[in-house]
């Protein structure tokens, strides 16, 4: 297993993706994630795949909340990205 810091895995991330190994993530020494590749996506098991996407889902609406960022304001500033976005 390699490990990477935020930044090393941030910079490298399109060459750590086409490796096999996983990859401890640390920001300042402690462990804030992992790199777990999958070769065949299908063959993970449905009800993991299906609890990953409910919990990230989970995390991601307390972390809006925590901002008080709410989903119409959020899909106005995706809306307003792609807008200016185009133009370039």
């Amino acid at each position: 297993m390699k490990v990477a810091t935020v930044r090393e895995f941030r910079d490298k991330a399109t060459r750590y993706f086409k490796d096999e190994e996983p990859i401890l993530v640390t920001r300042h020494g402690k462990v804030t994630g992992l790199y777990l590749p999958i070769e065949h996506p299908e063959s993970f098991p449905l009800e993991l795949r299906k609890e990953l996407l409910i919990r990230l889902g989970e995390s991601i609406s307390r972390s809006l909340a925590k901002k008080g960022i709410s989903e119409e304001k959020l899909l106005a500033g995706f809306d307003s990205f792609k807008k200016t976005r185009r133009r370039r």
